[in-house]
């Protein structure tokens, strides 16, 4: 069954293509080659302030291409989040994005208090692709991935479930066969819409 596709990338380049572009362009073209249905976004290329200045106290209506990004984040059934690990965090460009996109109203709805009385965004799926400079798997064991689990804890706050982790370690140093199977593994992940 053809799913509709919705991949965030969240590199802060401009004027180059990142490993994060390269990781997100294989996924789209997986996907496309398997009859999903795909949109790319580059964030870096939105025109958006990303900082909530007034925290949730404050009125910030929501940019054109904040509305726009909206709307595809509502039709699609599948997310994939591409951003590098800094310092052991996403990027700030991703961060407030977040902080612009996923807000009351659009993405969960209060009862009373703190309860959420709805997540319009519910039963959609997501995979994080995140590239370091570091093995994966000191990440995931030593470091215990907390800032993977933020992310995690925030779309699962808004209703999101089944998401995907892939991890690309070492991605600064390594080398071509490596950056390769990287790429083949994503093209794939992409086809299958995992």
């Amino acid at each position: 069954m053809s799913k509709n596709i919705l991949i965030l990338l969240g590199h802060p380049a401009r004027d180059r293509i990142s490993f994060c572009e390269a990781l997100a362009q294989a996924y789209a073209e997986g996907a496309r080659s398997a009859g999903h249905h795909v949109e790319l976004i580059k964030i870096a290329q939105l025109d958006f302030d990303p900082v909530l200045h007034e925290g949730y106290k404050g009125d910030q209506p929501p940019e054109a291409d904040i509305s726009a990004v909206q709307e595809q984040m509502r039709l699609a059934d599948h997310w994939v989040i591409v951003y590098p690990l800094w310092q052991f965090m996403i990027p700030a460009l991703l961060k407030g994005f977040f902080e612009r996109t996923l807000t009351k109203g659009f993405a969960y709805e209060f009862s009373s208090g703190t309860t959420i009385a709805s997540r319009p965004l519910q039963g959609k799926s997501a995979r994080l692709i995140q590239t370091m400079g570091m093995p994966g798997f000191v990440y995931r064991f030593y470091y215990r991935q907390h800032g993977t689990k933020a992310v995690q804890c925030m779309l699962r706050m808004i209703g999101l479930h089944k998401i995907g982790l892939t991890y690309c370690g070492m991605a600064e140093s390594a080398n071509e066969t490596v950056r390769a199977d990287y790429v083949k593994k994503v093209y794939a992940l992409g086809k299958a819409a995992q």
